[in-house]
């Protein structure tokens, strides 16, 4: 199972950067441009909440470790939330006005991209069978977020070249051999607002998927805070 939750920049204020660490609003004050340091809240503020939620713990009590777990460099890693029981997997992705989210018990990764956007296609990124797939910058958007979804999952991010990787539809055909056999993973496709796409991947197979909007959660936390501080169960009844 994975819990996905997706939600609007526009829709997360300001006023809840007070459930950031001072790690994290030091890391957002060296984001150059604004509309970045939007999408970096977003996706901070929408993952305290859902995973202080899951967990019991306020938002704003949680710490994350973010060591790569192959080199142990501190400033690239999967982000892993710490917890002494049992810890869920989670993944952040953000493009143009939206930000999402995905939580798992098993390693999982999530991509988003505006299939608008119409920027240049990466075709060294691509095999022929890929490209020959791609008749519209939406098709590549769709395709990115797949490939891009599975290094997340693996925590490897673009530190494997996506050409190494190959998709037909959902299906994965190619894979490095250090990430596994191709059927040791599963993709999915997201059901998320125009114009929007994007994919969850995750180790193991037969994927259920769980799909909402974090726009109440993130309303509710929002008229908490400055009033009292945030309990770790906010979220109640979608």
């Amino acid at each position: 199972m994975a819990d996905v939750w997706h939600v609007g920049v526009d829709q997360v204020p300001e006023s809840l950067a007070v459930l950031l660490d001072e790690r994290d609003r030091a890391r957002r004050r060296q984001i150059a441009v604004p509309a970045d340091r939007s999408r970096f809240l977003a996706a901070w503020v929408l993952a305290r909440l859902v995973l202080g939620e899951k967990l019991g713990r306020e938002p704003a009590a949680l710490s994350f470790r973010r060591a790569c777990a192959h080199c142990g460099d501190p400033t690239h890693g999967k982000p892993v939330v710490e917890t002494d029981g049992p810890r869920p997997d989670f993944s952040l992705a953000h493009s143009g006005g939206l930000a999402v989210l995905v939580v798992s018990d098993r390693a999982v990764g999530v991509d988003v991209e505006d299939a608008t956007a119409r920027e240049q296609p990466l075709a060294p990124a691509l095999s022929a069978r890929e490209r020959a797939n791609c008749r519209s910058y939406a098709d590549f958007a769709r395709l990115w977020t797949r490939k891009e979804a599975l290094l997340k999952a693996v925590g490897k991010g673009l530190a494997v070249h996506p050409r190494h990787i190959e998709v037909l539809g959902t299906t994965l055909l190619a894979l490095p051999a250090a990430l596994g056999r191709p059927e040791d993973y599963t993709l999915r496709d997201l059901p998320l607002p125009a114009p929007y796409v994007g994919s969850v991947a995750a180790l193991g197979s037969r994927l259920s998927l769980s799909v909402r909007s974090g726009e109440s959660l993130v309303g509710r936390a929002a008229q908490a805070c400055g009033t009292r501080s945030i309990p770790a169960r906010i979220a109640g009844p979608e």
